[in-house]
C-alpha cells in the first residue's frame, strides 16, 4: 500500500490496511484482532503506521466498523458486513 503525503490519505489507507488484516486473519464479527497479530501485519504492509494509528482506529470506530478492545480491535457486525461486501 502506498504511503501518501497527506495525513488524511495516510489515515484512510491505514484504516483500509487494518480492515484487510481482519479479512486476512478471518476474524468474525464480535471477535478481536489482537495487537500482537495486527502490528506485524501493519509493519510489513504500512511501516509508518504508528504515525496515524490512533487516528485510523478512531476513524474506523466512527464508521462503527471496529470497537476498541483492551488488547486489540473488535470487528463489529457493520465492519464484518463491509468486508463481506468487498470480497
Amino acid at each position: 500500500m502506498n504511503e501518501l503525503h497527506s495525513e488524511a490519505d495516510n489515515i484512510e489507507n491505514l484504516a483500509q490496511c487494518i480492515m484487510a488484516a481482519f479479512k486476512e486473519n478471518s476474524i468474525d464479527a464480535g471477535k478481536v484482532l489482537h495487537y500482537q497479530e495486527l502490528y506485524p501485519y501493519l509493519q510489513e504492509r504500512y511501516p509508518k503506521y504508528k504515525d496515524v494509528q490512533k487516528e485510523a482506529e478512531h476513524h474506523l470506530a466512527k464508521l462503527a466498523w471496529v470497537t476498541p478492545a483492551p488488547d486489540g480491535l473488535m470487528l463489529t457486525q457493520v465492519g464484518y458486513n463491509n468486508l463481506d461486501q468487498n470480497k
